[in-house]
């Protein structure tokens, strides 16, 4: 099957290795630099992992285009709603996620898990770090966020704190601390490397176009992904 990656960076290209060592043919490598269309994608699935300002831009044209879309930028979902009315509009496939990592998405289910035991504890008080490379553009991170809303709609919490840091080349790290003047409590997901996002963004690549092969349409998550394939 045939890949094409708008938005050929870091993640972009621990994605496209993995997709090449799996078997998978890498047909398309965008830059910022390049002029292309979505018409002109010599693809079977997208992957879009540009920038908050074009990520958008970039999914519609795609959905227009006929072909499916794997989200990895953050920062769009200001115009969510207009995404999946296109992909209502063309019965297009979009799979979004703040982050592809396997080990992200555990983190995830055991803060949600939680949060429904710690609300019954007063004394703790919820906030979450994250900490990423100085080229990152997004403050906080899509994860971040994506983290802060589980725990806010889990645990009946109105506003949960997020300092973020940028610094070094930082893969990526997100912690979870529940704090009382006695003790803390956390759970933290350090990346060591960006294999994690792109093995899970093969997964999902792969995943769409199985959706796809079965006549199915619509806008899909990690979390629509685990529970069919566990």
């Amino acid at each position: 099957m045939k890949l094409a990656i708008i938005g050929y960076g870091k993640l972009g290209r621990a994605v496209g290795e993995a997709w090449v060592e799996s078997g998978g043919d890498l047909s398309s490598k965008i830059t910022s630099k390049d002029a292309w269309t979505a018409e002109g994608l010599d693809s079977d699935v997208v992957l879009e992992s540009s920038t908050p300002e074009t990520a958008a831009k970039n999914i519609l044209d795609c959905l227009d285009a006929g072909l499916p879309v794997v989200v990895g930028s953050t920062g769009w979902h200001s115009r969510f709603d207009e995404i999946e009315s296109k992909v209502h509009e063309t019965n297009g496939l979009v799979f979004h996620a703040t982050n592809f990592s396997i080990g992200v998405h555990l983190m995830n289910v055991f803060a949600t898990e939680m949060a429904r035991t710690m609300k019954l504890f007063e004394d703790y008080t919820p906030s979450i770090t994250e900490a990423h490379h100085i080229h990152k553009l997004d403050k906080p991170s899509g994860t971040a966020n994506t983290l802060k809303s589980k725990v806010e709609n889990s645990g009946d919490y109105s506003f949960l704190k997020v300092d973020s840091i940028r610094e070094g080349e930082i893969v990526g790290m997100h912690e979870l601390v529940w704090d009382s003047e006695i003790d803390s409590i956390s759970i933290k997901h350090d990346a060591k490397s960006r294999m994690g996002f792109a093995l899970g963004a093969v997964k999902a690549s792969n995943w769409i176009l199985e959706l796809k092969s079965k006549g199915l349409s619509g806008v899909f998550t990690m979390d629509d992904m685990i529970k069919e394939i566990t």
